[in-house]
C-alpha cells in the first residue's frame, strides 16, 4: 500500500513540475515580446496596438510589423470604421515608410475599380509626383469637427447624408460611390433595408446657394426637413473647374469669345467692345426664370458659391473631387461615418463609367475614372488653356483662404 502511494505521489510530483515549467516559458516569451515591443513604442500606444496584433482577421507576420507605428498612426478596420491610435511624430507613418506618398499607384487604383490597366493606359497616365505636387499626398476634408454636433441633433432613423457642389464638380460621382458603400443603420432600423439615407442631392438643390437652405425646395423635395441633411459638398480647383465650364456651361451664362476660354476678362479691343468696356466677364446662374444669381467672373463664382459654404455655420463638408479620383475609399468612408453610418461589409466599390451617365444629352462627353486620371493629374494641362490676362486675374481674384484650405495652388508669375 505504501509503495502504491509513493508511486501516486511521485506521478503528482511530475505533473506539477511540467505545469510549473510550462509557466517558466511561457513568462519568459511573454518577456522577450514585451521587452522588444516597448523598445519600438511609447507606452500610452500599447494597448491599442496589442488589440490590434490580436484583433481577429489581422494579419502581422512579425514583431517587425508593428515598428513602422512607431512615430506615426497606427490604423485598423472596425465595423467599415478606422481607429486612429496617435503616437508621437517626427518620424514617418507607415504609408511613408513604404514611399515617399500616400497617393496609391494609379494603376493599383484603376485596377481596384475594375478596369483592365493596358499598356496604352498605363502609358497615358500622369506621373504620381505631379499630382502630389499639385494637390498634396492627403485629402483634404473640411467640417469633420461638425460630425457629432450633426449627429446629436438628428432624431433616431431621421436623418441622410446628399452631395451638393457647382456644376461639373463630381457630385454625381459622390451620390453613387455613397449609394454604393455607404448606409445609415439607424434608418435601416427604423424603416427598412430599402432606406439607407443616401440621397443624390440636398433638398434646397445640389447647385444652389447655400443661402437658400430652409427658402428654397428642389423638385420632389418639398416635404423634406432640410436639417436632417448632411451636405457633402464637392469643390474642384477652380483652374480646372472653369475650363470644365467651358464644355459644359449648364445654367451659367456668360458672354463667350471665340477661341477665348476661359474669359475672365477681355482682351482685345473688340471683347473689350462686347461687354461694353467692363473690367470683367459677368457670369449668371439662370437656376429658374426668376431665380438668377450674378458674379463678376467665373472665378468670382467659384468664390461666391464656395465661400459661403465654408462661412457656413452648420455641420457640413468640403471635400475635394481630386480626392474622390485618388483617395475614393478613404474620402467616402469619413463622409458616411460624419453622417452616422456604416461601410458596407464588403470591398469598396469604385465608379469606373462617367457618373453622369444617367443623366441624358446634357452630360454627354462626360469624363469616366480612366480619363478623369489623364485629363485632370497631368500638371502641365491645368494652365494651358488660359491667356496670361486671365491668369494674373484669377491669382489675385481667387479667396486665398479658400486656396489654402484645399491646397490649390496659384500659378507662378
Amino acid at each position: 500500500m505504501s509503495c502504491f502511494h509513493d508511486h501516486r505521489n511521485s506521478q503528482r510530483d511530475q505533473r506539477l513540475l511540467l505545469v510549473l515549467l510550462g509557466y517558466l516559458s511561457l513568462f519568459t516569451v511573454l518577456q522577450i515580446f514585451t521587452l522588444e515591443y516597448f523598445q519600438t513604442t511609447d507606452h500610452a500606444t500599447v494597448g491599442d496596438n496589442i488589440h490590434n496584433l490580436l484583433s481577429p482577421g489581422k494579419k502581422v507576420h512579425s514583431i517587425n510589423a508593428l515598428r513602422t507605428t512607431r512615430h506615426g498612426i497606427f490604423k485598423h478596420k472596425d465595423d467599415g470604421g478606422e481607429k486612429e491610435a496617435m503616437v508621437p511624430t517626427g518620424g514617418k507613418s507607415d504609408t511613408e515608410v513604404k514611399g515617399e506618398t500616400s497617393v496609391r499607384p494609379l494603376e493599383e487604383i484603376l485596377a481596384s475599380a475594375g478596369v483592365e490597366v493596358t499598356q496604352e493606359i498605363q502609358d497615358s497616365l500622369p506621373p504620381v509626383q505631379d499630382i502630389v505636387d499639385m494637390y498634396g499626398d492627403r485629402p483634404v476634408i473640411a467640417g469633420l469637427d461638425r460630425c457629432d454636433a450633426f449627429q446629436d441633433s438628428i432624431k433616431f432613423g431621421e436623418g441622410f447624408i446628399a452631395p451638393a457642389g457647382m456644376f461639373n464638380t463630381g457630385t454625381n460621382l459622390l451620390a453613387e460611390m455613397l449609394e454604393h458603400n455607404c448606409y445609415l443603420p439607424d434608418k435601416v432600423a427604423k424603416y427598412g433595408e430599402g432606406r439607407v439615407g443616401i440621397r443624390y442631392q440636398v433638398p434646397w438643390g445640389k447647385h444652389s446657394p447655400v443661402s437658400w437652405r430652409f427658402k428654397h425646395h428642389a423638385p420632389q423635395q418639398e416635404d423634406q426637413d432640410q436639417s436632417s441633411y448632411l451636405a457633402a459638398v464637392v469643390i474642384k480647383d477652380p483652374y480646372t473647374w472653369m475650363d470644365s465650364m467651358c464644355r459644359h456651361k449648364y445654367a451659367a451664362n456668360w458672354m463667350h469669345f471665340e477661341g477665348h476660354c476661359p474669359n475672365l476678362v477681355p482682351i482685345t479691343p473688340k471683347e473689350k467692345k462686347i461687354i461694353d468696356d467692363a473690367e470683367t466677364v459677368e457670369v449668371k446662374i439662370r437656376y429658374f426664370k426668376h431665380n438668377v444669381t450674378s458674379h463678376t467672373s467665373m472665378a468670382g463664382l467659384w468664390n461666391d458659391w464656395y465661400g459661403s459654404y465654408l462661412d457656413a455655420d452648420f455641420p457640413r463638408l468640403v471635400v475635394r473631387f481630386e480626392d474622390l479620383l485618388l483617395h475614393a475609399e478613404d474620402v467616402v468612408g469619413k463622409v458616411c461615418r460624419c453622417g452616422g453610418g456604416k461601410m458596407y461589409n464588403k470591398p469598396f466599390e469604385y465608379i469606373q463609367d462617367s457618373a453622369k451617365k444617367k443623366g441624358g444629352k446634357v452630360h454627354e462627353g462626360s469624363n469616366g475614372l480612366v480619363k478623369s486620371m489623364i485629363k485632370y493629374g497631368d500638371a502641365a494641362n491645368r494652365l494651358k488653356p488660359y491667356q496670361p490676362e486671365d491668369l494674373e486675374y484669377a491669382k489675385l481674384t481667387l479667396r486665398e483662404d479658400l486656396m489654402d484650405q484645399f491646397h490649390y495652388s496659384r500659378p507662378s508669375s
